[in-house]
């Protein structure tokens, strides 16, 4: 998947080499040259539209970036919060053996480490949060109880064969392979 600010500049690449100054003038003068006064109307309406299309289209990829990069950016509050927040959960989690990690995380987690990191582009969103919402997934989904895999039904039924001398015969003369008691 391609990222928005990528995808945007694309967009904004096209629109742009499209009606460079260049190009607009040439229409123009090629409308301008045309004899026949309202086919030189229409040239130039048409002209007309496509800039204001063009224009709209620019606003819109410039409404975009900017969406993009306040949902990228995390406010002073926002990280005076986190400081304040998940600094002493640091020091309920990390075992006190590994004391000098913490603090080495402490002085990375200032408002004034974050704000300067933020503004040489880093993305906490991106770094920090998409791979604790993974984690959190996979910690919540190792939780829950898998259905048993028909593999796993496989082996729960022959164990119950095996612990059964009346049902291990029948499944030998059936299938025609001997199964072992382990407990035998």
């Amino acid at each position: 998947m391609e990222d928005p600010i990528t995808t945007l500049a694309k967009q904004l690449a096209t629109v742009v080499i499209s009606n460079t100054a260049t190009i607009v003038a040439d229409r123009v003068k090629t409308a301008r040259v045309n004899k026949d006064k309202d086919k030189t109307i229409a040239a130039l309406e048409e002209i007309i539209n496509e800039l204001v299309s063009d224009k709209s289209e620019l606003t819109r990829i410039a409404q975009a970036y900017e969406q993009e990069f306040v949902s990228q950016k995390i406010t002073e509050k926002e990280l005076k919060y986190i400081t304040d927040n998940v600094l002493p959960l640091l020091d309920k989690f990390i075992p006190q053996n590994q004391k000098e990690t913490v603090d080495q995380i402490k002085s990375l987690l200032s408002v004034e480490t974050l704000a300067i990191m933020q503004l040489l582009g880093f993305n906490y969103k991106r770094a920090i949060g998409e791979p604790l919402t993974t984690l959190l997934q996979k910690t919540i989904e190792s939780k829950i109880p898998a259905d048993p895999t028909e593999a796993q039904r496989a082996n729960l039924l022959a164990l119950e064969i095996i612990k059964d001398a009346e049902a291990s015969k029948r499944y030998e003369v059936w299938t025609g392979k001997k199964l072992s008691n382990p407990s035998a």
